[in-house]
């Protein structure tokens, strides 16, 4: 297992020599290399906690992200009196988020835990990997999908699976076209959530600031109704994808005894379920 401890070394290095700035692209990078370290520590029996400063920074970060990608997607539209105004206030709340982020930048930055290399256990890692394929197979499984609040509960598991399957490309063959395909998916779930953003974010400023007016939000609604449909038509395909990406050959040479007795899934025949090896 000393691959995944190599890639988590990787990834403290990449978050080191990321820009000391708060732009969207270093906060999209920082909050990207957390969610692939978060569980690296969970395989290695390690809270998110021994992140010194982590936690904070996450918290802080998220919020950041979130805040500039709706200013992102309004500045790509034309500017109505209500957009302007909600722009103006998502930007002011910005900056103060930016001053909260910034010491996270330089006097608090985040101080990784080092990891020892053959304190990796193999069979911890596949346990929690079938954990999150079944977890997430199961909500997509559960009910039809009707609204953002389905879709953001299975991007969720969905995202905490695709960090999962990106530990797995450090100890198993993977073709990388497969991960491709769930990082397609991944982008379709999250254009989902930002339209959430922007729709109760207009909604509550307009509530508190002016509870008299109701903004316009249909045509942001009708967009995210349809990419929902779409998902809700696509999600044979969306679990297709998941079994596809951790299919292993039984004879392959990289299948170890301790992959067979943990499980991992491949795909059967009529989909209705899964099998492990």
């Amino acid at each position: 297992m000393n691959a995944i401890v190599r890639d988590y070394d990787q990834l403290v290095k990449q978050y080191y020599g990321i820009e000391p700035t708060l732009a969207q692209k270093e906060v999209d990078e920082r909050l990207d290399i957390f969610k692939k370290v978060f569980p690296i520590l969970a395989v290695c029996r390690l809270k998110s906690s021994k992140i010194k400063n982590g936690e904070s920074a996450f918290k802080i970060l998220d919020k950041l992200h979130d805040i500039q990608v709706q200013i992102s997607k309004l500045e790509a539209v034309e500017q109505t009196p209500e957009i302007s105004e909600y722009l103006l206030f998502l930007k002011e709340k910005e900056f103060k988020f930016e001053e909260k982020a910034y010491d996270f930048c330089y006097k608090k930055k985040p101080v990784f835990p080092l990891l020892k290399k053959g304190k990796v256990e193999k069979s911890v890692f596949y346990k929690k990997f079938d954990k999150r394929f079944n977890k997430l197979v199961a909500k997509v499984r559960s009910e039809d999908i009707y609204d953002a609040e389905d879709i953001h509960q299975i991007r969720v598991d969905f995202e905490k699976f695709i960090y999962i399957v990106e530990i797995l490309f450090s100890i198993e063959k993977i073709d990388e076209s497969k991960l491709q395909k769930l990082k397609t998916y991944q982008d379709k779930l999250n254009e989902i959530f930002y339209y959430d953003l922007l729709i109760c974010g207009i909604n509550k400023f307009y509530k508190k600031r002016k509870p008299n007016e109701v903004p316009d939000t249909e045509a942001w609604e009708l967009e995210q109704d349809a990419l929902i449909v779409d998902f809700d038509n696509e999600s044979n395909n969306f679990i297709n994808a998941c079994q596809d990406v951790i299919r292993i050959n039984k004879s392959s040479d990289t299948v170890s005894n301790e992959t067979q007795s943990t499980g991992i899934f491949v795909a059967t025949n009529d989909m209705t379920g899964a099998i492990s090896i």
